[in-house]
């Protein structure tokens, strides 16, 4: 190596352990984030409109006087890909108890909505939301998943951001305990 490269070169090793202590920083940051959510448990929701593929709209609160599990998702995140069929399995079970699963996808191509909803034989009812803007304004939402079930009144009963075990007692509980009863 010649000594005109060195000092050259000098810059690049700092630059690269800052790099790497930024991500590492980001990194940790984000898995311990507080939650994205503005959204808590115990508010009324927030009013939001949701768009069909074809455009036309519905609002979050024209299904007041039903259980609503709504879902924020992308095709491509991982996480989603493995709850959104099981959510799916929780809508078939449920649904005809009352509970109205809503899935929000923020996918920007169509293309990738359209081809998810079909590879998972989607039955719940699908909004677009390109570039997640409509649910941000509304929910203050960042991270996907994100799932919240509300109750009949407009009151949020939980709020489930990541990861959920759609089949545990848990889950299973706070959405059977909404239903009407038979």
């Amino acid at each position: 190596m010649s000594d005109a490269a060195t000092p050259k070169r000098r810059w690049l090793t700092p630059l690269l352990g800052a790099l790497t202590a930024l991500a590492v920083i980001l990194g940790v940051w984000y898995l311990n984030a507080p939650e994205s959510s503005q959204v808590r448990v115990g508010m009324t929701a927030p009013e939001l409109e949701l768009v069909t593929e074809t455009g036309a709209s519905q609002r979050l609160s024209s299904w007041r006087g039903h259980p609503v599990l709504l879902v924020f998702f992308m095709s491509d995140c991982e996480i989603c890909q493995e709850d959104i069929p099981q959510l799916e399995l929780v809508n078939r079970e449920f649904r005809a108890r009352g509970l109205v699963v809503l899935g929000v996808n923020v996918d920007a191509e169509f293309t990738a909505y359209k081809s998810f909803i079909v590879k998972n034989q989607l039955t719940f009812g699908m909004y677009r939301d390109p570039g997640a803007v409509r649910i941000q304004q509304s929910f203050g939402s960042y991270r996907l998943p994100e799932a919240y079930l509300i109750d009949p009144m407009g009151q949020v009963a939980a709020v489930w951001l990541g990861k959920v075990q759609w089949r545990s007692e848990d889950v299973r509980d706070r959405i059977v305990g909404l239903l009407p009863r038979k």
